[in-house]
């Protein structure tokens, strides 16, 4: 049976909808809507799919683990519980980042410092090894430090093209619609519009780090 993982997408605030019909599209399972993200399951095909197709979404994460911490012991203690051996080999390289937003851990980088330990000793007791050169593939960590209920609503200027495409879909564009941006600067609304007038995926020409992930089988994105 194939692992079941737990994926997350954030997009801007009101374009929640667009997203959640992209995400279904792809055959997600477990669809949970919030403000601004939306989580689901699929095995590793479906992280190679929302990556290369997801129009709407800001990027794609890997949920790994979600638990309540209000010291640092409790944040190395979640972190460590999860097995880490198993999505990381032994040489690979973790940068981690993170976020606290109106949490009692409110030192970015103690937090930072606490999780990048907690998954040093866990690797090193899963590899057995007393060493990690983080010398191959990239696997970036991030954490989200928050109390329940915060959001974040400001956003920056000049149009992103995740929102330009929920303008777009927003707007029933078709392989026959007519696309008319009067105050076009960049061009980037028309290029989403013309993106899926044309039913390209818009992470044809991107590379990601889900590439040389071990837990994703490189056939999976050659199926895509």
């Amino acid at each position: 049976m194939s692992t079941v993982y737990t994926l997350v997408a954030p997009c801007f605030f009101g374009t929640e909808s667009t997203l959640h019909f992209e995400i279904k599209r792809l055959g997600a399972q477990n669809i949970q809507v919030t403000d601004g993200r939306i989580a689901f399951q699929g095995g590793a095909e479906l992280i190679a799919a929302a990556n290369l197709n997801l129009r709407t979404a800001e990027r794609v994460l890997v949920q790994l683990a979600s638990y309540h911490a209000t010291t640092f012991d409790e944040l190395f203690d979640g972190c460590y519980a999860i097995p880490w051996e198993e999505l990381l080999p032994a040489d690979a390289a973790f940068p981690v980042k993170g976020s606290s937003l109106s949490s009692q851990l409110s030192s970015v980088p103690a937090c930072q410092s606490i999780v990048k330990k907690a998954i040093v000793k866990r690797l090193m007791a899963g590899h057995k090894t007393g060493t990690l050169p983080e010398s191959g593939d990239v696997y970036k960590v991030r954490f989200s430090l928050r109390k329940r209920g915060y959001r974040k609503n400001a956003t920056l200027a000049p149009i992103k093209e995740t929102l330009a495409a929920a303008i777009a879909d927003l707007g029933r564009v078709r392989r026959d619609s007519l696309v008319q941006d009067p105050f076009c600067g960049s061009g980037t609304l028309i290029i989403e519009a013309a993106q899926k007038a044309l039913n390209l995926a818009p992470g044809l020409r991107r590379r990601f780090a889900a590439e040389h992930f071990a837990f994703v089988p490189t056939e999976v994105w050659k199926a895509q």
